[in-house]
């Protein structure tokens, strides 16, 4: 049986998938293009009482993100909304609002997946055509990953898996493109799931 996907990302680890610095997610994350949630228990808000994840207003953690380095680690949110909510939810003054620290910020797997597909943005490829990969060891993971995992929900899942197999088994982090790996695997997947 197959674990299912993952559900969210910390920044650090969508900073290191994208290769960007945690400051430009905060900074999409301001100008409206990803929603960054974090996981809170019963905290009243207002008149309501919100827990679990959350959305947060990202310019309450905007100076968490200097580039420079000198932002706190830790700031206080005094707004959120649940996800696919439209409606912030205020903690009046004079309470003290919630404490979190830049670790306790969180991407939701829907909200990354939708960004990087608005965006184009995939793993680092290698521009250089000529360059041989390791296709025989790629073939053996994906065995692996098959016989251990069985078939994914969908085959993007599984050609982004392959992509981090390259770049975590070659010497210079690189992996082939997106598509050639997928014309790769799509046969392979279309063989099995007509067996299945």
């Amino acid at each position: 049986m197959a674990l299912p996907n993952r559900v969210i990302y910390t920044l650090p680890e969508a900073a290191a998938r994208w290769s960007c610095h945690i400051a430009d997610i905060a900074e999409w994350a301001i100008s409206g293009q990803l929603e960054i949630t974090i996981a809170i228990p019963p905290t009243r808000f207002g008149a309501e009482i919100l827990s679990d994840l959350v959305v947060i207003a990202p310019g309450d953690i905007l100076a968490m993100f200097r580039r420079c380095g000198t932002g706190p680690r830790e700031g206080v949110i005094r707004r959120a909304r649940m996800p696919g909510g439209s409606e912030w939810k205020h903690i009046p003054p004079p309470d003290a609002g919630l404490r979190v620290t830049r670790d306790d910020l969180l991407i939701q797997a829907g909200t990354l997946a939708r960004f990087e597909e608005e965006h184009g943005v995939f793993r680092r490829v290698n521009s250089n055509p000529t360059k041989s990969y390791d296709w025989e060891g790629f073939y053996g993971a994906l065995i692996l990953r098959l016989f251990q995992h069985g078939l994914p929900e969908k085959q993007g899942d599984l050609v982004g898996e392959m992509l981090d197999w390259f770049i975590a088994n070659s010497t210079d982090g690189d992996a082939p493109d997106e598509s050639t790996v997928r014309k790769r695997v799509s046969p392979i997947l279309r063989m099995l799931h007509a067996e299945a």
